[in-house]
């Protein structure tokens, strides 16, 4: 039997192969890459929620895959295998799918350990969630509202009715299409409206009150994912001309808000409307302020 010399050991040319063998898998898995894919649309709060946390992670090693909602491509029956709802994001992580933005953010944190946009203790976990679900369940509702009564609605008001029907033809969600509907043909008289100033009434009330005992964030000194969910969400009131009424009001509230747009994360995920976005939310938003401003007037004169 030959045998192979190595740092003064003595292996046979079997045990030698079988060696080599065992140091090339090891290497292979310690070099493994990620295969992460990310399907979005830069203008969508939704997907900045899912950039924002790729960004928290210093994670630049993923594969970016373009929906533009606009030209209907969420409809296109690749995307549709993808993500039933037609929404964006959707992450592919090694072949398993991963939809809901606060749920990809989530498993990022998982995925990415450091820095952790989660508390160590599991209670905090809890009511971290606590704030998350209210974000998802009506913050998003509340924001997509008032997107669609300021800009959207001079969009589609200007379209044929034909072509408004194509718009809304392709929708997977009867309920989201009967919200948008009514903040188009109602603006700020649909009860969505109203929905979203009590919802966003309530939640910056909320953040006030929590972060008036002088912590840094929602759930403490460290920043988690309450606070980069609810981020994209109030960039996007920010860019309808909505949040100063507000936060005018909320100091510890904007205080918070200060703090998330200095955030790296903030600037390098682009949070917040295009340029163009800008534009045509300054325009028309300066159209429905007033009206807006009385309407929230009246809600809280009514309900307090």
């Amino acid at each position: 039997m030959e045998h192979v010399h190595l740092n003064n050991f003595f292996f046979s040319n079997e045990e030698f192969e079988l060696k080599v063998v065992i140091v090339r898998l090891a290497r292979n898995i310690g070099e493994r890459r990620i295969m992460l894919e990310l399907y979005y649309f830069e203008n969508s709060i939704c997907s900045e929620r899912a950039l924002m946390t790729l960004a928290e992670k210093g994670v630049t090693d993923w594969v970016p895959h373009h929906v533009h909602l606009f030209e209907r491509q969420q409809f296109e029956p690749d995307y549709l295998k993808l993500n039933p709802k037609a929404q964006v994001p959707t992450l592919v992580h090694d072949g398993e799918i991963i939809r809901e933005s606060s749920l990809i953010a989530d498993y990022l944190d998982d995925l990415y350990p450091k820095p952790p946009l989660k508390p160590s203790k599991l209670s905090k976990v809890a009511k971290m969630r606590e704030w998350i679900k209210e974000s998802d369940e009506a913050g998003y509702e509340g924001v997509a509202s008032l997107s669609f009564v300021i800009v959207f609605r001079a969009k589609l008001m200007a379209m044929s009715e034909s072509d408004r029907a194509a718009y809304w033809a392709g929708q997977t969600v009867l309920e989201r299409t009967q919200r948008q509907q009514s903040c188009v043909f109602d603006g700020l008289n649909s009860p969505y409206a109203l929905r979203a100033i009590a919802t966003w009434e309530r939640v910056f009330s909320k953040i006030n009150s929590t972060m008036s005992d002088g912590r840094s964030w929602i759930m403490g000194d460290q920043f988690t994912l309450a606070d980069l969910n609810l981020a994209p969400f109030v960039a996007r009131l920010a860019g309808l001309k909505l949040v100063e009424p507000w936060l005018a009001e909320l100091p510890q509230a904007q205080r918070w808000w200060e703090a998330v747009q200095d955030r790296p994360s903030y600037t390098e995920a682009r949070v917040g409307p295009s340029a163009d976005e800008i534009e045509i939310m300054e325009i028309e938003g300066s159209k429905i302020v007033k009206d807006f401003e009385k309407k929230r007037t009246d809600y809280i004169a009514t309900y307090g």
